[in-house]
């Protein structure tokens, strides 16, 4: 797998809940419902991207 160096940018956040559930380090973690992530546990798998349906969640180099 190729080494990821950007982040994960969260903007429109719906606090739906749905990254938190599908996120296999457990690395996204709210703060007044708005959806956060924790670098230090996330692998950039992506699975949080993949299954938002707001478009919320976004890989930036």
């Amino acid at each position: 797998m190729e080494e990821k160096n950007g982040h994960i940018a969260v903007i429109g956040c719906r606090k739906c809940g749905k990254c938190n559930n599908v996120c296999p380090q457990g690395a996204l973690y709210k703060v007044d419902g708005i959806v956060r992530v924790d670098y230090s546990r996330c692998t950039f798998c992506m699975e949080c991207i993949r299954v938002c349906p707001n478009k919320a969640l976004i890989y930036m180099e």
